[in-house]
């Protein structure tokens, strides 16, 4: 799924309620691929209404760019029942870090599943979304990262910060590829 609107307009109620009326056309999916767009348009959208319900939805397939990252909360805030996430980041060239909301974390009660396909460029904010899951999710029983290109000292340091991180879910095995 991909929603490319450009220039949000908290204001323009027209497209607000397209926005919803599409939300509410998607409620029973219970897979979908999200790009960063998609969650940019999300994230715009929720600083004015609430993010629909998307209460089937158990796969999420979300592929997006690093500094995008910090608006999946938000999205997952619409998906109680999310059971598995996959992620793949890019790095864009012309893309500068973003203001996030505060209080953006949510907490993640049905999340068993977490696949990191292709690694952040920016080892903290990777640490930070690592964070994300491992702190909130009650029941993740796999959490998987690929490390990419990090050698000796740099993957050395990944994984200490790693292994610091507190785990809501008791169960929860990282595997690191």
């Amino acid at each position: 799924m991909d929603i490319i609107i450009n220039m949000f307009d908290p204001d323009d109620l027209p497209k607000r309620n397209m926005i919803r009326n599409f939300f509410l056309g998607i409620s029973s999916v219970k897979d979908m691929v999200v790009t960063s767009f998609t969650l940019e348009t999300i994230y715009n959208y929720s600083r004015c209404e609430r993010v629909p319900l998307l209460r089937n939805l158990s796969s999420l397939d979300a592929d997006f760019y690093d500094y995008r990252w910090e608006m999946l909360p938000i999205f997952l805030e619409s998906c109680p029942n999310l059971k598995s996430l996959s992620l793949k980041f890019s790095k864009s060239p012309w893309e500068q870090p973003i203001g996030i909301l505060p209080g953006t974390h949510c907490h993640l009660p049905s999340l068993e599943s977490v696949e990191i396909i292709q690694p952040m460029i920016d080892d903290e904010a990777e640490i930070k979304l690592v964070s994300y899951f491992l702190e909130n999710s009650t029941i993740l029983k796999k959490l998987t990262i690929r490390l990419g290109d990090l050698k000796g000292k740099e993957e050395s340091a990944f994984l200490k910060k790693l292994l610091s991180i507190p785990r809501l879910s008791s169960s929860c095995q990282v595997l690191i590829l």
